[in-house]
């Protein structure tokens, strides 16, 4: 437990982004879809068809790999927790891409979750979204 609180802080001490902006949209995608606020590498989504909850840290791939043409994919780990038939919480991570255009952004990720209350459960799951960057 101690490797990983001090592995976690390590990580969250160095300075990355996946375009730095703050943001509102909506997603669909499973387990659930509805809206999302993204502040800089940091994002909170609140799921409304099946009711659920996830907050994420990105990571941009230009900036991890100092290549400028992949400044439209990142990566993320959070965690969130999903109440639709059965309390899920769980922690997820994976890939995706962002295309600004203007002061918008569409989005889609992948990636799988693994859930860890009342059965483990292993998930892909994906989602497409749109933001507003302001």
């Amino acid at each position: 437990m101690k490797k990983l609180l001090v592995g976690l802080a390590l990580i969250a001490a160095v300075p990355f982004s996946a375009h730095a902006s703050k943001g509102i949209g909506v997603f669909l995608g499973s387990p659930m879809s509805g809206i999302q606020y993204k502040h800089d590498d940091l994002r909170f989504s609140l799921g409304v068809e099946k009711f659920g909850v996830a907050f994420d840290k990105t990571f941009n791939m230009g900036t991890l790999t100092d290549n400028r043409k992949l400044d439209s994919l990142y990566t993320f780990v959070g965690a969130q927790y999903v109440d639709h038939h059965n309390k899920k919480v769980g922690v997820r991570s994976g890939v995706g891409f962002q295309l600004p255009i203007n002061s918008f952004e569409l989005y889609g990720e992948l990636g799988p979750s693994l859930y860890v209350v009342e059965e483990v459960d292993l998930d892909l799951e994906a989602a497409l979204g749109f933001r507003i960057r302001f």
